[in-house]
């Protein structure tokens, strides 16, 4: 294995490309390629496995014999054959994070170790100072109550929003839903939920998105502190991430809990009521 196949693979994963690698784990008599060589999937010979493994999302060991007959055989001569080890390398999973306030910090602090790519947004420059945040997390200043430059909504993304007030809330989940994201939660009461799910449906944004949004944020474990709260919502965006990767459920076929007609606020132990 050499520093380039590092390289290639990195580069492909940076530009948010999925792959394939192909290791050769066994071998028999003579083969073109050796026990242990490993490439990024460019040969014929395993291409068609190799789009069947992205597809499913997940790899396999298969067996291919340099023969031109019989049960694996390639229609090659040369007589040995290899198993290969097909893997699925996936880039990062965006993370959108609208709000830098305690809750946004320790969210982006877990995320990044948890395999996402984190950005987190706010209007406040003292919220997005770096030493607030560990290395590979991404800041951005917008206008100020989120008003204009909001970042793109990559479709399959992640997003959280654990903004200061409801105002801020309303401006950033507007923005978002209604773009394809995998998960879109809301942090705050079911009172101050409701009244902002109904703000966004009058300033247009369409109903079926926001019946997508996870609000009140995070699973229910009775998150209190800014990093249990952190710790909730990671565990409910896995949770997606996870059934969706395994081909289980779509993006949004992981129900989302259903914030109920009644505005009274949620009992005291939902982590994802307190203000970031």
């Amino acid at each position: 294995m050499t520093l380039r196949f590092h390289e290639e693979a990195a580069r492909l994963l940076r530009a948010g490309r999925a792959l394939a690698v192909a290791t050769v784990v066994a071998s028999q008599g003579s083969t073109p390629r050796s026990l242990g060589a490993r490439m990024i999937v460019t040969e014929a010979l395993v291409i068609e496995d190799a789009k069947e493994a992205l597809r499913d999302g997940h790899g396999f060991e298969k067996e291919y014999r340099f023969t031109e007959q019989g049960d694996g055989a390639v229609g090659m001569v040369c007589g040995g054959s290899v198993r290969v080890l097909l893997e699925v390398v996936r880039p990062p999973v965006p993370l959108l994070i609208f709000g830098g306030g305690h809750v946004g910090r320790e969210l982006a602090r877990m995320c990044v170790r948890l395999d996402f790519d984190v950005t987190v947004v706010d209007d406040r420059p003292e919220y997005l100072e770096p030493h607030r945040f560990p290395e590979g997390i991404r800041t951005l200043r917008v206008e100020h109550d989120f008003s204009a430059g909001l970042p793109e909504i990559p479709p399959g993304a992640y997003v959280a929003v654990v903004t200061r007030c409801h105002r801020t809330d309303l401006a950033a989940l507007c923005h978002a839903v209604g773009r394809g994201a995998a998960y879109v939660g809301l942090i705050g009461s079911r009172r101050k939920i409701a009244t902002v799910l109904a703000r966004a449906g009058q300033n247009g944004a369409p109903g079926e998105s926001l019946a997508e949004v996870r609000a009140p944020i995070g699973l229910p474990i009775g998150a209190e502190t800014p990093e249990e709260i952190a710790v909730s919502i990671a565990a409910e965006m896995i949770t997606v991430r996870s059934a969706n990767a395994a081909g289980r459920h779509g993006a949004h076929d992981v129900p989302a809990r259903e914030v109920p007609a009644d505005v009274t606020p949620i009992a005291r132990g939902r982590g994802a009521r307190r203000r970031p």
